[in-house]
């Protein structure tokens, strides 16, 4: 694949023509509600010294994973993964989920195995499992709502950051189907960590790839970015063949992407309970996502690879 500009296709279109739809008719009357559709998680204000954060996602077979590439307890473990990612890029601490799953008759033996992957990643993070919903079905998915609380100082949201402000990335990135999305560990105390250092400007979980989740980034904060190839940090699980594309594409790194301001990126430490936090480019003002190679020439970012309606 090559690293450039390629023009929109249906399924990306028909996505993004859906948010915005979803954006203009879901518009919140409550006053309590501080961050509607946009971000990881709504914001809700909880009391005067912290939001509620809200967030689900599912993970569905053939979508998410491959009922023969992955074992039931690792379906479990990432299904509940990726909303306590979504909890970590707003700063917050996950603490109560809702579990609804759907499964095709001949696998509901399998549903110990299932539930012991999400319990042990509940008990990791102090997750309380307090209702959900079982379904029959004809593929298997597991479809999760969680919430939790920040301290209103350190919420971090996408749409906040500056042109001019560093980006750094969490860990390493790219290759993450051949094993790391079902072992993947969500930054909670990283982020934490980070935030009691130095305040991010704006912050999001990489689940859909460095490519689309920068851009994410970039347009809810009004700008572009400019990131260096020779600085993304890529795993050695990325694909021999392009690895920057794979760093840049694959998706499903959770790991984090931080925008700081450039007067706070002393105080940012580089690693950060074992893991190393790299810088990798800024933001710009001018709206354009561009690749800067290390002769100087750049590439304009194509759109993300991955693609909800394809």
């Amino acid at each position: 694949m090559k690293v450039e500009e390629t023009g929109k296709k249906q399924g990306d279109m028909e996505e993004e023509k859906i948010i915005k739809w979803l954006k203009s008719h879901c518009l919140p009357e409550r006053t309590e509600v501080k961050t509607g559709i946009g971000d990881d998680t709504a914001v809700i204000d909880f009391n005067s010294t912290s939001y509620l954060l809200l967030t689900t996602d599912a993970v569905v077979e053939n979508v998410h994973f491959k009922i023969n590439d992955a074992s039931f307890y690792q379906i479990g473990w990432k299904a509940l993964g990726v909303n306590i990612s979504d909890i970590a890029a707003m700063g917050g601490s996950p603490l109560w989920a809702l579990v609804s799953i759907g499964m095709p008759k001949k696998i509901v033996s399998a549903y110990k195995k299932l539930y012991k992957g999400i319990l042990d990643m509940s008990k990791l993070f102090h997750v309380d499992i307090i209702g959900g919903n079982l379904s029959r079905s004809e593929i298997l998915f597991v479809d999760i709502f969680l919430a939790g609380t920040v301290k209103k100082k350190n919420l971090v949201l996408r749409s906040t950051a500056k042109p001019g402000d560093i980006l750094f990335v969490t860990g390493s990135l790219g290759g993450s189907q051949k094993r790391k999305q079902f072992t993947f560990i969500p930054r909670v105390r990283e982020a934490q960590a980070i935030i009691s250092r130095v305040k991010p400007s704006a912050m999001i979980d990489l689940s859909d790839g460095l490519a689309a989740d920068a851009r994410k980034l970039a347009e809810a904060s009004g700008c572009g970015f400019e990131i260096a190839i020779s600085k993304i940090p890529v795993s050695q699980d990325a694909c021999e063949k392009d690895k920057i594309v794979s760093a840049l594409y694959d998706g499903e790194d959770y790991e984090l992407l931080l925008a700081i301001p450039p007067e706070s990126v002393r105080s940012l430490p580089t690693i950060v309970n074992g893991i190393p936090v790299t810088e990798i480019g800024r933001l710009t003002k001018k709206k354009t996502f561009v690749l800067k190679h290390t002769n100087g020439s750049t590439n304009k970012i194509s759109k993300e690879k991955f693609r909800h309606f394809e």
